[in-house]
C-alpha cells in the first residue's frame, strides 16, 4: 500500500519523530517497527521491518514485512526538528605523509604477508609508522598531486582510515622497460593488499595495469545482487572510465565469497560482461591468500587464466555450476512486482529482458510504461534511462510528476499541485530517471542509443531502458527499416539487454487496426508494422488496448515462466493525473491464433 492521507502521513510522521527521540537517528538509513503491521504480527514482533532512509531532503519508508511505503519531504514534518541536519565535511587532504621506511616493523608485515615492501613503496604505497603504530598507507593520487591516502594496520587488526577521500581505483602504475607490458588487459581487484599481491607476483615477469576499488565489496543486498542502496559506491567506475577505453579483457580478481562474487557480478554489468573475466583463487579467499598458499607462479598462471564471465553462447556447464546450484536449492527466479498484482499474474520486471511494447496510438503505451517506472523506483530503488521521441524532456517531466503527485501540473478544473509537491517531483525524477536527448542535433541510431545507455548503467546503475518508439530510430546506411534491419537492431538490443543484466521497454507501433462489428482488433506483435521480429526477438510482449471498459494489458509472449505468462487483465486509467489503477481480471490465460 502506499501512504497516501494526511492522516496516515501524520502517524508515520509522529512514530518516526519517536523513534528517533528514542534512539538519536541522524542523516542514513535505519531499521525499526513499523506501526501498520507491528500489532497484527504474531511472530517475531521484535523484528524491524520498516527501513527509513533519511538525507537532506526527504524520509523515504518502506515495510519489507506489509509493504507499506511512502516519502515525506522535510519541509512537510517535523521530523528534522528532532533529527538534525548533518553536513557532510568537504574532503580533507592529507595534512602529512609519513616517509617510507623499508626497515620497520609494517615492511616486516609485508613481507609476512609474501609482499615485497619494494613494490608496494614503487606503487604508491607508504609503509611506516602513524600514531606510534605500524602502518601500511595508499594514497591517492590527483594531477600528480596526493589528494588521499587511505591507512591500515599492519598488525592484523584489520582496521581501516581516510585522510581526505577518494573515488577512483587504486594502484600506481609503474613500468619495467626490461621485460614486456600486458596492453590488452586490466586487472581488478577487492582490496589494496590483493593488488599489491597481483603485482609482486608478476614483478620483474611482466608489466601488468592492477588496480584495487576504494571501498570493497557492498555490504548490502538483496537477491543475491547489490542492494539500490550501494550504487553509490561505484562512482569510481566512471570515474576512472578513461582506464577502461579500448581495453579487451578486465580481469576480476574479486574475493571468492557472496560478496566477492556480488562485486564481480555487478562490475561486469556496468563495464559489459562481453570483455570480463574472472580469476578462480582455488581454495583461497583472495589473490594474497593465494600468494602466500601457492606461491607467485600460480598466482600469475591463475590471473592469466581467468576465465571469461559467462555470455549467451557456447559454454560447458562448469560455467554455470553456481546458478545451477541455486536453481536447485532455490527454485526458478521470480520478476520484481510492477507495483500491481493482478498485472503481476501475467507480467514481472525481470532481468535481463527484451519488452516489445504496442498498442494503437493513444492507447497508453508510453504512460503505463512511466507507472510501472514509478513503481520499480519507488519499491525497488531501479533508475531508469528514457529515450523518448515523441514528447521534450520537461514535457515528460511534467507527466511522470502528475503520477508521482496524483494531481494535474498545470492550472485547470481541478486542483494542481503546490510548489512543494512540483519540488518533490522534480527532486525525485533528478534522482531516478536519465534522459537521452537529441534535441540539440545528432542522429537516434540504434548504436547511439546503446552507447548512452551503457555510460548511463556504467555512471548511475542503471537497470531499466525505455525505448519510445522505435520508427524515429535512424539508420546509418539509410536503407530504411526493412525486415533484414530490424531484426538486426533487434538482435544488438538483446546482447545489449544481456551484457548488462537490464530490462529494456521498446514501444512499436502497430499496423492499422482490422475493426468487426465497430470493435478494434488486439494487435500483437505480429501486427508491428515492419517486421515479424518483433514477435520472434522478444522476450515479453505486452499490448496496452483502450476500450471503451477500460484498459486491458494483454500479454501474447513470455519466453520464460518466471517473466510471466500469456494472459490479459483489466485496468483503470484517471485522465486527471495519468495513473492506472487495477480493476478485475477479464482473462487468465489464451492462446493467440497466429
Amino acid at each position: 500500500m502506499y501512504v497516501n492521507s494526511e492522516m496516515e502521513k501524520r502517524d508515520f510522521l509522529s512514530h518516526i519523530n519517536n523513534q528517533s527521540r528514542t534512539s538519536g537517528m541522524k542523516e542514513g538509513q535505519h531499521k525499526i517497527p513499523c506501526p501498520e503491521c507491528q500489532n497484527e504480527r504474531t511472530k517475531n514482533k521484535h523484528d524491524k521491518p520498516l527501513s527509513v532512509n533519511i538525507d537532506n531532503e526527504k524520509v523515504v519508508y518502506h515495510c519489507h514485512h506489509c509493504g507499506t511505503n511512502g516519502l515525506i519531504p522535510r519541509k512537510e514534518g517535523t521530523v528534522m526538528n528532532v533529527v538534525k541536519s548533518v553536513k557532510k565535511a568537504e574532503p580533507v587532504k592529507p595534512k602529512s605523509i609519513p616517509k617510507n621506511d623499508l626497515d620497520s616493523a609494517s615492511a616486516k608485515w609485508l613481507e609476512d604477508r609474501h609482499i615485497s615492501p619494494q613494490v608496494a613503496e614503487r606503487i604508491g604505497c607508504v609503509i611506516s609508522e602513524k600514531n606510534n603504530k605500524p602502518v601500511i598507507g595508499f594514497s591517492f593520487e590527483q594531477n600528480g598531486e596526493v589528494d588521499a591516502v587511505k591507512y591500515r594496520s599492519a598488525n592484523g587488526s584489520k582496521t581501516f582510515w581516510w585522510e581526505g577521500n577518494a573515488q577512483r581505483l587504486w594502484g600506481k602504475q609503474v613500468t619495467d622497460a626490461s621485460v614486456p607490458t600486458v596492453e590488452d588487459a586490466i586487472i581488478i581487484t577487492e582490496g589494496e593488499m590483493d593488488t599489491l599481491a597481483i603485482q609482486t607476483a608478476f614483478d620483474k615477469v611482466l608489466n601488468v595495469r592492477c588496480y584495487s576499488v576504494p571501498n570493497g565489496a557492498p555490504n548490502k543486498k538483496t537477491d543475491d545482487k547489490i542492494d539500490p542502496s550501494e550504487d553509490g559506491r561505484f562512482k569510481y567506475v566512471w570515474n576512472d572510465r578513461e582506464k577502461f577505453e579500448g581495453i579487451e579483457r578486465i580481469i576480476l580478481a574479486t574475493d571468492s565469497d557472496d560478496n566477492g562474487n556480488i562485486l564481480a557480478d555487478e562490475l561486469s554489468r556496468r563495464l559489459n560482461k562481453a570483455r570480463c573475466y574472472r580469476m578462480n583463487t582455488l581454495n583461497c579467499k583472495d589473490a594474497n591468500d593465494v600468494l602466500i598458499e601457492h606461491g607467485a607462479e600460480k598466482l600469475r598462471e591463475l590471473v592469466l587464466g581467468a576465465e571469461p564471465i559467462p555470455l549467451h553462447g557456447l559454454n560447458n556447464l562448469d560455467h554455470y555450476a553456481d546458478e545451477f546450484q541455486d536453481l536447485y536449492e532455490k527454485g526458478m527466479p521470480t520478476g520484481v512486482s510492477t507495483g500491481y498484482p493482478t498485472v503481476d499474474k501475467i507480467f514481472t520486471l525481470s532481468t535481463p529482458n527484451l519488452v516489445v511494447v504496442t498498442g494503437y496510438p493513444g492507447d497508453g503505451k508510453s504512460a503505463f510504461i512511466d507507472q510501472l517506472i514509478i513503481n520499480v523506483a519507488r519499491n525497488n530503488g531501479w533508475k531508469t534511462c528514457y529515450c523518448s521521441f515523441e514528447k521534450p524532456v520537461q514535457l515528460h517531466a511534467v507527466q511522470l510528476s502528475q503520477l508521482l503527485v496524483g494531481k494535474p501540473f498545470f492550472e485547470g478544473q481541478n486542483e494542481r499541485m503546490n510548489q512543494e509537491e512540483k519540488d518533490y517531483a522534480q527532486s525525485w525524477i533528478k534522482e531516478n530517471i536519465l534522459f537521452q536527448d537529441y534535441q540539440d542535433g545528432g542522429m537516434p541510431t540504434i548504436e547511439n542509443i546503446l552507447e548512452k545507455g551503457a555510460s548511463a548503467v556504467m555512471r548511475y546503475g542503471v537497470r531499466i531502458l525505455v525505448i519510445d518508439p522505435f520508427n524515429f530510430i535512424q539508420n546509418e546506411q539509410k536503407t530504411g527499416l526493412g525486415t533484414d534491419v530490424v531484426s538486426d537492431m533487434l538482435t544488438k538490443v538483446q546482447l545489449f539487454a544481456k551484457q548488462h543484466g537490464i530490462l529494456v521497454f521498446f514501444v512499436a507501433h502497430p499496423t492499422k487496426p482490422f475493426v468487426r462489428d465497430g470493435k478494434k482488433n488486439v494487435c500483437t506483435g505480429v501486427d508491428v508494422s515492419g517486421s515479424m521480429a518483433w514477435f520472434s526477438k522478444a522476450d515479453t510482449g505486452l499490448t496496452i488496448y483502450r476500450s471503451e471498459s477500460g484498459v486491458e494489458i494483454h500479454n501474447w509472449k513470455a519466453r520464460w515462466g518466471w517473466q510471466g505468462k500469456m494472459g490479459s487483465v483489466n485496468m483503470t486509467f484517471n485522465p486527471i493525473n495519468g495513473r492506472y489503477a487495477e480493476a478485475e481480471e477479464i482473462e487468465d490465460n489464451f492462446d493467440w491464433d497466429i
